[in-house]
């Protein structure tokens, strides 16, 4: 199979996998109501997700350096369905919702990063790096399309069918894996006593520099996915927008613009040198934090174009990091540097919902414009940490 249609059919297998992504975000503002949750209680539910993603994944994406990363995405499928069938049947409040949201979390683990390793051990050298922008880019596509179905589910039918509606993801994406794709040896296997050795990645400073750098943009970025709908459904509420605007399609739009975002930050990165479209994305994206949650008091035409912007640039720096750090790595060490890039990076993702949650509630809770304000500009003032981290990536 060209490598063209190999991307292309692997890309949509990781959008399929990712069905119960917003299972629990886009549904947030019933979830304040039905079960009462606080910022902070809902914060933990999407930081759980994100732990279990983080858990998992430096486990399986190590496995990659011994075993062929198929089989493990084929698990991380059977997991994913696993989860997202215990959330919509066994989720009624916030201590039921924490296992199965981890658990759903730690299905994508298995297939995110395993599916990148298996699409790059299938293609050639030279195709590797826009497979990798767009693999990563798609990461958004996914997330807008869960955002999407969820919403839409809900919209015409329920909160129970929405969240049923996700379970039929995982299988689908199974099925794309197992028509286009098919088994193959490790020749170079890692032996078993070395896999948990992660010296050779920490000492590597270039490598570090873009995992540090990764930390800091999926902070910003799963805290923004995380409470997105409900900060729109806040704004469209103070502002009276007509019930036929649909908060769910505005919220996949906005979250859609990462594909495009995350592919044309790689193409700046390849035209003035990765470090430097890294830093001048990242600045950008702190200085739009700074203003995008006190804008819910404004008209909601101007509410959506902000979030777009920040929404836009949040990602942009995505697929440069991912590069910058599979790039780096030696070919033994290269799963081992993809599970150190993802266990790093998603323990961002995993506290800043929480920290966003902490400081809405801190603020004055979540009908307060002071208080979106504010969780905007506590999810942006993470990646000013990013340019210094960036420093460490040059050569």
């Amino acid at each position: 199979m060209s490598p063209v249609y190999l991307t292309t059919f692997l890309c949509l297998a990781e959008v399929l996998s990712m069905s119960s992504f917003a299972t629990f975000p886009a549904l947030m503002p019933h979830f304040f109501q039905e079960w009462g949750l606080s910022g902070t209680e809902a914060g933990w539910i999407n930081g759980s997700f994100f732990g279990g993603f983080t858990l998992f994944g430096v486990l399986a994406t190590t496995l990659t350096d011994r075993i062929d990363a198929r089989r493990i995405v084929i698990a991380g499928c059977l997991v994913g369905v696993v989860g997202a069938l215990g959330f919509a049947v066994w989720a009624d409040d916030f201590w039921s919702a924490l296992p199965w949201r981890f658990l759903s979390g730690a299905g994508l683990a298995c297939t995110y990063m395993p599916g990148l390793r298996m699409l790059t051990d299938r293609l050639p050298a030279g195709d590797q790096s826009r497979a990798i922008a767009f693999y990563t880019a798609c990461f958004s596509t996914g997330s807008a399309v869960s955002f999407l179905l969820i919403g839409q589910m809900q919209r015409w039918f329920s909160a129970d069918i929405a969240m049923m509606s996700a379970i039929f993801g995982p299988p689908a994406a199974l099925a794309v894996i197992l028509s286009v794709t098919g088994a193959r040896p490790n020749h170079q296997p890692r032996a078993w006593r070395q896999l948990l050795n992660f010296r050779p990645v920490v000492g590597n400073r270039q490598t570090m520099g873009y995992v540090i750098g990764y930390f800091c943009h999926t902070f910003e970025l799963m805290a923004m996915r995380s409470f997105l709908v409900a900060f729109l459904t806040f704004a469209a509420f103070l502002d009276n927008t007509p019930s036929w605007l649909d908060i769910s399609v505005i919220a996949a739009l906005i979250i859609f613009l990462g594909l495009p975002s995350s592919v044309l930050g790689n193409e700046l990165a390849l035209k003035i040198g990765r470090q430097k479209a890294i830093t001048v994305i990242m600045l950008l994206a702190l200085a739009t934090s700074l203003g995008v949650g006190f804008t819910a008091g404004l008209p909601f035409w101007i509410v959506i174009a902000v979030s777009a912007l920040y929404g836009f640039l949040v990602t942009a720096d995505s697929s440069s990091l991912t590069s910058g750090a599979v790039a780096s790595a030696p070919a033994d060490l290269k799963g081992s540097t993809m599970a150190m890039h993802s266990f790093v990076g998603f323990s961002g993702a995993m506290i800043g919902p929480i920290v966003a949650g902490f400081v809405l509630d801190a603020s004055g809770g979540h009908e307060s414009t002071v208080a979106w304000g504010l969780t905007y500009v506590a999810m942006g003032l993470v990646s000013a940490l990013g340019p210094f981290a960036i420093r460490l990536a040059r050569p």
